[in-house]
């Protein structure tokens, strides 16, 4: 049952994600629209994750995509992976294949990306869960929320001006 639950065309996600912000909320604010759902995890007010159903890009892929390693690296490490799952950031670390500062930073562009997407959110619904955490997380982000809302809101702007 969550703590907190209301309707995105009264509040929109800026608000509820300022409110949760403020009053340093810890667990899971989940976001659904028609054919899209987001979910980000706070701590203190902070987002520590995110991630969307509709580009559900996986960290390997992103790293690829970004340049960051090759997909050949890529199919390696997996390759590799032992039984008991590691996560595929770990794993990439341990094989020396990226620093842990550019795996943080590209974790840090995928969170910022998701952000960036439901501040559009217009209509449907919200649901807040107090002290869920992601089920595991190797590399944890604090990134401070006032920083990606108002991105989030510029960019929201310019797409409104470029529609005009």
């Amino acid at each position: 049952m969550p703590d907190l639950k209301g309707n995105l065309a009264v509040f929109q996600p800026i608000s509820v994600m300022q409110m949760l912000n403020l009053a340093e909320a810890t667990g899971e604010l989940r976001l659904v629209v028609e054919s899209n759902s987001a979910r980000l995890y706070f701590e203190g007010g902070n987002v520590t994750y995110a991630g969307i159903s509709s580009r559900p890009v996986k960290l390997g892929e992103y790293l690829v995509k970004e340049g960051l390693i090759e997909k050949k690296t890529l199919d390696e490490v997996l390759e590799k992976r032992p039984r008991r799952r590691k996560r595929i950031g770990t794993l990439l670390i341990e094989a020396g294949c990226i620093q842990e500062a550019e795996l943080r930073t590209a974790i840090e562009e995928q969170i910022k990306e998701v952000i960036y997407e439901v501040v559009r959110w217009q209509n449907g619904s919200f649901s807040f869960r107090t002290g869920k955490k992601p089920a595991a997380q190797d590399v944890r982000i604090d990134i401070p929320l006032d920083h990606l809302m108002l991105e989030g809101l510029k960019r929201l702007d310019e797409e409104r001006e470029n529609t005009r």
